[in-house]
């Protein structure tokens, strides 16, 4: 027996191959599938030795039955007023997930719900509209074998989406680097462009003038090293209008895509899930939100001003930072127990199947949000199944190797910034995030080593990173930074 599924760590989106002989269980990457083409990184390959139970994993609500946990937040979000309740979701929720959730606060009247990619993406979703009229990604992974220079800036590409570095180095581009410190990507690049911090525009201004870039065929690939700055929406429409200004824009092998770090995070932008209110990074900074539920992800290690709540409602497969803090936890499934859909960051949408039973009494997110949403009395939520949600979601599922986009130079204003105290942090190619997934393998625990050059972001918390910083939000996307 074998099943099909989707790697649930980054926006890549590589296919899998499970397969069951008796009582074992087989992962391969999926060679049909056009994201991977079989190709797997080490943290896909070890996925099985995350899957199952152990001490950490949720297994039943943590105040008893689900009756008593569901009846508790629903008398909760009854004598809270609405403005002080939100929904902190994720871009590791499916796309039937984060459509009953935006589809439940839309019927109860919250209107503070956000996702945990308000601190990677939002920059460049602000960046798109502003230079396209829309949050649109235009070009693929195609367009790495057409491309006759792949620039990469703000991104160690080759640890963090390793698989679209090993088709960048199938191809026959000439790879130029950017980055403050000699990465991994930089190493195995053609030319390596060693800056200081905070000479992003300087640079990315250059462009025009440099041979390679404006006199080629050109593809630019960022993520979170571009938009996780200062000024960072700016930053990824100077790189844009460097495309416009070149011509390396609405041609096979030629524009700008930015890679995503979550599963879905291309989903939720895709679904409009953003607060009407305050952003997720207020949601702690301030004291308007007394109640909150987070789904599927860890604030108490990603937040930077993390605070406490009156009541703080979790739903997770594992114990976490956050669930340490938590009034209320409910027993979520993990990815192998899981069915619905994501959205990689070239647009496909892909399916993910469940190969385990749920453990223990834990459910989907959708599911755990309809009980809530049913016990408030609220109608339209009686789904039986993942597929009942994706059938009235009626996705438009067209997907095009390229889309055509406005060729309209966005205007920006420089700002002068002091970065002598700036600090430089990354991913390991061997962990993910918190680690909540990743350190239940033995075998990448055994590999990880950390680069004495950055400080690891899956060891250290924000609240940590950040501490006694002072921080600013980007002046259009109100994404959070270091000042200056």
């Amino acid at each position: 027996m074998s099943f099909k599924t989707t790697c649930p760590y980054c926006g890549v989106g590589c296919g899998i191959d499970i397969s069951r002989s008796g009582s074992t269980l087989k992962l391969t990457g999926d060679k049909a599938s056009p994201v991977n083409q079989g190709m797997l990184c080490i943290k896909g390959q070890t996925l099985l030795e995350t899957v199952g139970t152990d001490e950490d994993r949720l297994l039943y609500p943590s105040i008893g039955s689900w009756e008593k946990a569901v009846h508790t937040i629903r008398d909760n979000f009854l004598t809270t007023p609405k403005s002080e309740i939100a929904l902190y979701v994720s871009g590791q929720m499916l796309m039937e997930d984060l459509y009953v959730a935006k589809k439940f606060a839309d019927a109860f009247g919250i209107k503070n719900i956000e996702s945990n990619s308000r601190l990677c993406m939002y920059s460049t979703v602000e960046a798109n509209k502003r230079a396209y009229g829309a949050d649109i990604v235009p070009v693929s992974y195609n367009d790495i074998y057409l491309a006759e220079t792949i620039f990469i800036i703000g991104s160690n590409t080759a640890d963090c989406h390793p698989i679209v570095f090993n088709h960048i180095k199938k191809s026959k581009a000439f790879v130029v680097c950017v980055d403050v410190y000699e990465t991994t990507t930089a190493k195995r690049s053609d030319l390596f462009i060693k800056v200081k911090a905070g000479q992003d525009m300087t640079l990315i201004d250059d462009l025009v003038n440099q041979p390679w870039f404006k006199d080629k065929k050109t593809l630019s690939i960022y993520s979170q090293g571009l938009t996780q700055s200062t000024d960072a929406t700016d930053k990824v429409n100077a790189l844009i209008n460097a495309h416009i200004y070149t011509g390396n824009i609405n041609k096979p092998g030629c524009g700008v895509l930015s890679l995503t770090g979550q599963s879905n995070a291309m989903g939720g932008r895709e679904l409009g899930i953003r607060t009407a209110d305050l952003t997720a990074t207020e949601f702690f900074s301030t004291e308007q939100i007394k109640t909150l539920w987070v789904m599927a992800t860890n604030p108490a290690h990603s937040m930077i001003n993390y605070r406490q709540f009156d009541t703080l409602i979790v739903s997770d497969f594992t114990k976490t930072l956050t669930t340490e803090d938590a009034d209320i936890i409910l027993p979520a499934c993990s990815w192998s127990e899981k069915t619905g859909h994501q959205k990689n960051s070239e647009r496909r949408y892909l399916k993910q199947n469940a190969f385990l039973p749920p453990a223990g009494e834990s459910k989907p997110d959708w599911e755990i949000i309809c009980l809530v949403a049913k016990s408030l009395g609220l109608k339209g939520f009686e789904y039986q199944s993942a597929a009942e949600i994706w059938h009235e979601m009626d996705v438009d599922q067209h997907w095009s190797a390229q889309v055509k986009v406005p060729e309209i130079p966005v205007e920006i204003k420089s700002t002068n910034r002091n970065y002598e105290n700036s600090i430089n942090n990354g991913r390991l190619l061997t962990q993910w995030h918190g680690m909540s997934r990743t350190q239940k393998s033995k075998t990448l625990n055994e590999m990880t080593k950390q680069n004495p050059d950055t400080v690891s972001i899956h060891h250290i918390t924000n609240a940590e990173l950040f501490k006694d910083k002072e921080v600013e939000l980007d002046r259009y996307s109100r994404q959070p930074c270091f000042k200056g």
